[in-house]
């Protein structure tokens, strides 16, 4: 664990290498294009338009209230999909560089979180549109999204290790996780609410840790305090998370190379 540490601390310290490579990275998926990674924001507020037309009248909600809660749901789940669904792949897909550059191996899960972030920073535009267009008001409660969000990065950062460490070793990982995310979606309150449900059942919403990874920052971007107990929840995932990342990462860390 203390040698996982020291690499994860090392792996920090190269932020010089991992964010110039994110940004290559975007650079390099949208070379010659016309709108370039917005692209990603024009896929995503056609889904959101969508989603919001269609559930909306499922849940008997009204539009106004509905899209803002669908536009941020979309975009929060979209930056945390795409985490571990290639997080999984991380060592997998830098299996070149791993062989061939001498360097902390958490540099590749710096940056793909690092892009991921770059592609939500692209969409977010679209909760400000809906919260423009639906009239929420701006209140200092909103600041609240900024520690929310360090807490949504610490999460993603340890499940791409853990995740990407077991996939490199067990290659029906990266299928099984991505064969769950379609129903991950489902099950997630990313399109509704836990109040949506039957008091009988919003414990099965609650069960659900991805469900406090996507509250916690939809409240204060939608004006609203998240509830205490997600906080401490969030707290909880992230340092017993890290742990267990860590513990992993360290015991594998040296055979990485070999199974890649």
């Amino acid at each position: 664990m203390r040698d996982a540490l020291l690499d994860m601390i090392e792996g920090l310290k190269r932020g010089d290498l991992w964010v110039s490579l994110g940004w290559h990275d975007v650079k390099q998926r949208y070379r010659r294009s016309t709108l370039g990674p917005f692209w990603i924001t024009l896929a995503t507020l056609i889904m959101v338009s969508g989603m919001t037309l269609v559930y909306a009248g499922l849940f008997r909600q009204e539009l106004a209230a509905f899209l803002p809660l669908v536009a941020s749901g979309l975009v929060i789940w979209g930056f945390i999909s795409g985490c571990i669904s290639e997080g999984v792949n991380v060592f997998i897909g830098a299996s070149s560089t791993i062989k061939q550059v001498p360097a902390p191996l958490t540099i590749h899960v710096f940056r793909l979180v690092w892009t991921q972030f770059i592609y939500f920073l692209h969409n977010i535009v679209i909760i400000v549109l809906a919260i423009v267009i639906t009239g929420i008001p701006v209140t200092p409660v909103m600041l609240l999204a900024f520690p929310a969000l360090l807490l949504l990065i610490a999460n993603l950062t340890w499940m791409c290790l853990l995740l990407g460490a077991i996939g490199a070793r067990f290659r029906d990982v990266p299928l099984i996780v991505q064969s769950f995310m379609a129903a991950l979606f489902m099950i997630t309150p990313v399109l509704w609410q836990p109040s949506f449900l039957p008091p009988d059942r919003r414990w099965v919403a609650f069960l659900n840790p991805f469900t406090y990874l996507v509250e916690i920052l939809r409240a204060p971007l939608l004006g609203t305090v998240p509830p205490f107990s997600i906080w401490v929840i969030a707290l909880i995932m992230a340092f017993a998370g890290c742990i267990c990342a860590a513990v992993l990462y360290g015991r594998s860390r040296t055979q990485i190379a070999f199974w890649v």
